[in-house]
C-alpha cells in the first residue's frame, strides 16, 4: 500500500514496490533483501500478523497441513502453508516453511509479532 493516494487514469504506469524510493503505509511494511524491497511473507492464517507461537500462530497450520504427525513429511503444490514458495510445504530441514516465520518476527523472541501494515 503506497504512503499516499495514487491517481488512476487512463494510461498505464508502473507502481515498483521493490523499490526503497516508493514510500509505503506505516512503518517496515516491506524487508530490504540485498537493496530490493520485498513483502514479508508468514502470515499463513491471513489474521493479519506474523506470530510464531501461542494462539492463532503461523507455524502450527504448516505442520496440520502435512497431517499433523509426522513432522518430516512434505506436500507439494500451491498451498498457502507455503511460506518460502518454493512449491513444497515443509516443517523441518533445509528451506522449511517453519523458519521463515520465526526470522521475519525478529529471530530472537519467539513470542514476538509483525503486524500487517494496514490502514
Amino acid at each position: 500500500m503506497t504512503f499516499a493516494l495514487v491517481a488512476l487514469g487512463d494510461a498505464p504506469f508502473d507502481l515498483d514496490f521493490t523499490l526503497a524510493s516508493t514510500a509505503t503505509y506505516g512503518t517496515e511494511a516491506r524487508k530490504d533483501i540485498n537493496g530490493t524491497q520485498l513483502l514479508w511473507s508468514g502470515d499463513v492464517t491471513f489474521n493479519g500478523a506474523v506470530k510464531y507461537t501461542g494462539s492463532g500462530n503461523d507455524r502450527d497450520p504448516i505442520l496440520q497441513a502435512l497431517g499433523g504427525v509426522v513432522p518430516t513429511a512434505t506436500i507439494t503444490g500451491y498451498q498457502q502453508e507455503d511460506v518460502n514458495m518454493d512449491g513444497t510445504v515443509k516443517y523441518t530441514g533445509a528451506a522449511n516453511d517453519r523458519d521463515p516465520i520465526l526470522q521475519n518476527i525478529g529471530g530472537v523472541v519467539p513470542t514476538a509479532t509483525r503486524v500487517e501494515q494496514l490502514p
